[in-house]
């Protein structure tokens, strides 16, 4: 997934690897049967579990460096009308 072809949009997702209570975040595709990814922090490879919903989770804690590196991606910021 990653950067939308031709669409300028970043496409974040976001899971729990087994074991961990710390959502993380990544650019790359994620795989539907579970397996491993880069993280959006820089950390090691991390594995993804098989498919579960990939959005953000606001009641779980993020991993420290995958929320700040989320918080710093160059994307659209929305207009207000006012």
């Amino acid at each position: 997934m990653g950067i939308g072809a031709g669409t300028g949009r970043v496409v974040v997702s976001w899971f729990v690897p087994d074991g961990d209570t710390h959502q993380h975040a990544t650019l790359d595709a994620l795989p539907t049967e579970g397996g491993g990814v880069s993280t959006l922090g820089g950390h090691d490879y991390a594995e993804v579990p098989a498919y579960q919903d990939r959005r953000m989770r606001h009641i779980r804690p993020c991993c420290d460096l995958c929320f700040t590196e989320y918080l710093n991606l160059h994307r659209p910021q929305p207009s207000w009308k006012g």
